[in-house]
């Protein structure tokens, strides 16, 4: 799992620079034509890449019990929900669609077993 967080992660993470330059050179028509919530959107779900890529560098680390597989699961999936957001959601408005909001759940999902994975191992 190491590896496969450590991929998704750095491709995730090159996935982040490109929406960013997309948002700066790409996108027609440019970004500070858009209304506020469509950048704003925009803008959130360009960040929200950038957490499913931290995620998963931070987690490769891990030692590969049965929970820790679990939480590897729910954090090498986010990513694709994350970017699959940053495609189709801005152009919905700040109540865009469900990917983001799974992949987020996802990543809040892996944060809480590590609480759980935590107290255990302290009792």
């Amino acid at each position: 799992m190491r590896r496969a967080h450590w991929w998704v992660g750095t491709v995730t993470l090159v996935v982040f620079l490109g929406t960013g330059a997309y948002m700066r050179w790409i996108h027609t028509p440019p970004m500070d034509q858009l209304g506020d919530a469509t950048r704003a959107v925009y803008r959130s779900r360009h960040l929200f890449i950038m957490l499913g890529a931290l995620a998963n560098l931070a987690l490769g680390n891990s030692t590969g019990t049965g929970l820790d597989r679990v939480i590897s699961v729910l954090v090498l999936g986010a990513p694709a929900l994350l970017i699959a957001g940053f495609f189709t959601e801005p152009e919905h408005g700040i109540y865009g669609g469900p990917w983001s909001q799974i992949g987020l759940y996802l990543l809040f999902a892996a944060a809480a077993l590590l609480v759980v994975r935590r107290f255990r191992e302290r009792s």
